[in-house]
């Protein structure tokens, strides 16, 4: 059930360890959803008691927590469906530079949580435009020492000088991420891995260490070489599988709905088939005046969901199973190529604690 303490239980599991969403979509297509909580290598489904479901929940539990989600087709109609939540992503940035303002923008703009970190007050004071989420001034190794300790994070290093540099690297090394880079020459690359030798940092963690920082692509500007930052860590977080936690602002959005008092519609991709454009798992909210939240794919796939929606809130509708085939003639004719089909969980937000 979308109802406030649900939603609010799905928001503290991407703040806190994550776990699971558990649904179950009866043969009366009535949904009865549970959390699965992860909390100090503790496993507990809440409000659960049926022993012979929870085995089954936690063997299709392994394909969820390898693939993000896991969809089983029980008798009757019925279908199970998990899915994953993990911690939302998140970016540091050290120096609020032309070049660290620039990433930080496209960081907020591709939905990660930014923290920017700069110890001259005017500089901080500026860059409260660019809408990242925290903005720190304080001495660098201090504000990135006194940082929650995440793997999901990324740490990218710019400073306006060599000895900051050094100072912020040596902090980082002590907490986990799945990405570090530094802003610099291929010198002055080869100096910060020598000084970070000497100074008893493992040799492992300087070889993973992206100095100089970006892919290749000939950048320039700030804003390019912005560009070329972000691409090598969107690379580096799908090659370690660790998938953009974008549930968390869907969640949010469904909160502000019903605190509002706008009713709305949340829709999930239960299973694709061909080439459909979002995985499993992709939310998408539709609220009552049309205004739509996230993306399910875009084009016929998220017109027919608007649509389904919408009829939903006008009949009282609470749960609706939509198909979209993007292979049909409609499909063609609104230019579509990628082709599949895509079956979407659709649920009314209801405004109850």
């Amino acid at each position: 059930m979308t109802d406030r303490a649900f939603l609010c239980r799905m928001k503290a599991l991407y703040e806190k360890e994550g776990g699971l969403i558990v649904r179950l979509l009866d043969r009366k297509r009535q949904i009865r959803t549970w959390i699965w909580e992860q909390e100090e290598g503790k496993d507990s489904i809440v409000g659960f008691d049926d022993q012979r479901m929870k085995e089954e929940i936690c063997d299709l539990a392994k394909e969820a927590w390898a693939r993000g989600t896991a969809l089983r087709k029980r008798g009757s109609g019925e279908m199970l469906f998990l899915e994953t939540v993990g911690k939302e992503d998140r970016m540091v940035i050290c120096g609020a530079g032309y070049v660290g303002s620039a990433l930080a923008k496209l960081s907020v703009f591709a939905g990660i949580h930014t923290i920017l970190l700069e110890d001259r007050k005017d500089f901080a004071d500026r860059a409260k435009e660019i809408g990242a989420q925290e903005i720190i001034c304080r001495p660098f190794d201090k504000a990135i020492r006194d940082l929650t300790e995440e793997a999901n994070t990324a740490y990218v290093v710019m400073t306006r000088g060599h000895a900051y540099d050094e100072k912020c690297l040596l902090e980082i090394a002590k907490k986990e991420s799945y990405y570090v880079g530094m802003m610099g020459s291929k010198t002055r690359s080869a100096m910060m891995r020598e000084e970070l030798r000497l100074a008893g940092v493992s040799a492992e963690w300087i070889n993973r260490l992206h100095a100089p920082i970006g892919l290749s692509i000939g950048a320039q500007t700030p804003e390019e070489i912005a560009v070329a930052v972000l691409a090598q860590i969107l690379s580096e977080r799908s090659r370690v599988g660790n998938p953009l936690r974008a549930g968390y602002e869907v969640f949010r959005q469904a909160l502000t709905c019903l605190k509002e008092g706008e009713r709305f519609v949340l829709a999930t991709i239960l299973e694709r088939q061909g080439s459909a454009p979002r995985k499993e798992g992709t939310h998408f909210i539709v609220g009552e005046s049309g205004q739509c939240f996230g993306t399910i794919g875009g084009g016929k796939l998220e017109a027919d969901i608007v649509q389904a929606a919408m009829e939903m809130m006008t009949h009282g509708e609470r749960i609706r199973i939509e198909s979209s085939d993007l292979n049909n003639r409609d499909a063609a004719e609104e230019g579509l190529v990628c082709g599949g089909q895509v079956r979407v969980l659709m649920e009314a937000g209801v405004n109850r604690q």
